[in-house]
């Protein structure tokens, strides 16, 4: 009986009947079942998932002004994540200028890595001029992340592809990382806490991976269905109605505030009311970003008495209906947004969104908006 007792708890420990084999001190012992099984055992806690290095994990919170395409970085984990830049004769001067900033003084260096693998660490460095000086071509340095690095983004659970996507830097300052709101809805995110994670690729091949297949702007078509799944949202989706009734008339101060922020540079469009005072409706501003060409047809989820039931655009001019969440929506199939990524490609959609995202929330912005 007494073997019978150790054979069964040496496979596991916990058969219920049975008291649980332990150790002197009184705790229970870890037999194979145990090590092997739940959350902290052998395959959940040490194959499935491990610990990395280069990698961030703190709060996320909402900045509309980044491209859908950008996250925003804390400058504390800008300045501890490294990325591994080989010195060349072009960028000789510059490599030779971080490692003078050394690792506490933001953009610069952590280590450096000789031609013959042996790593200097910056930290207990003190003469950091002279060490400067004597690095020539071949050596790598690990430099601070900086504007327009590639990283990786995640929030878990990790349902679908979308779940980890390539964005590019932009160090900013304060404590969390900054996503523009479109972004939300693949990572299934929202900003009452969650947290997110970064990972910075080492390699040039890793980069380059990233790059073309993992960037945001190539995930905008879910696999689940088709249509986008990067859209807008919530305020931006109210100041589309509101920008584009039949209603809204605009002053030349404000259209140039609005396309200014929006980042256009082409020709103001003649006004549609020219007396007493130049006025332009905002179906005008909004066809500026549509692209030139474009013809599209769909029913708006919103009517009144004043606006018509269809959106109708011929040629790059929004001509009628009102644009709302059956135009350019997250998560709306055969919309305005999902024709002009199908028809026109992932950049010409990127550019889009980024445009009409700031122009519709500079509009909240001057207009005022609650309920």
């Amino acid at each position: 009986d007494l073997l019978q007792y150790h054979v069964t708890t040496y496979f596991d420990n916990e058969v219920s009947g049975l008291p649980p084999a332990r150790h002197r001190s009184g705790r229970a012992l870890r037999t194979i079942s145990q090590r092997l099984k739940g959350k902290e055992g052998r395959f959940r806690g040490n194959l499935s998932g491990k610990r990395v290095d280069f990698s961030a994990r703190t709060v996320i919170s909402p900045d509309p002004n980044l491209d859908i395409s950008e996250v925003g970085v804390p400058v504390d984990i800008a300045a501890r994540l490294t990325i591994p830049e080989r010195a060349t004769q072009w960028n000789i001067e510059e490599m030779r200028r971080l490692i003078r900033n050394g690792p506490d003084q933001y953009p610069g260096a952590l280590y450096i890595v000789r031609p013959d693998q042996r790593r200097v660490r910056l930290e207990f460095v003190t003469e950091r001029d002279s060490l400067a000086d004597a690095i020539q071509a071949g050596f790598v340095v690990e430099r601070h992340i900086r504007d327009g690095d590639i990283v990786l983004f995640n929030r878990q659970p990790s349902l679908h592809r979308m779940s980890i996507m390539a964005h590019t830097v932009r160090v900013l300052p304060y404590k969390t990382f900054r996503l523009n709101p479109c972004v939300c809805p693949p990572y299934n995110a929202d900003f009452d806490g969650d947290e997110m994670n970064l990972h910075v690729p080492q390699s040039e091949e890793a980069r380059t991976e990233a790059r073309l297949l993992m960037q945001v702007q190539d995930q905008i078509l879910s696999p689940r269905y088709g249509g986008p799944i990067i859209g807008a949202k919530t305020d931006l989706l109210s100041a589309a109605y509101l920008l584009t009734r039949k209603s809204t008339l605009l002053t030349k101060d404000e259209v140039c505030r609005l396309l200014t922020t929006a980042g256009y540079t082409g020709d103001i469009p003649e006004p549609a009311v020219k007396r007493p005072v130049e006025l332009w409706t905002g179906k005008q501003i909004f066809s500026l970003f549509i692209p030139r060409g474009f013809s599209f047809a769909a029913r708006s989820s919103m009517v009144t008495k004043d606006d018509k039931e269809h959106v109708i655009i011929r040629n790059g001019k929004l001509e009628e209906g009102v644009i709302d969440k059956n135009s350019i929506g997250a998560e709306r199939s055969e919309s305005l947004f999902h024709r002009i990524v199908k028809d026109q490609g992932s950049e010409t959609g990127r550019e889009f969104l980024n445009h009409i995202a700031k122009l519709l929330d500079r509009f909240v912005l001057m207009k005022g908006f609650s309920y």
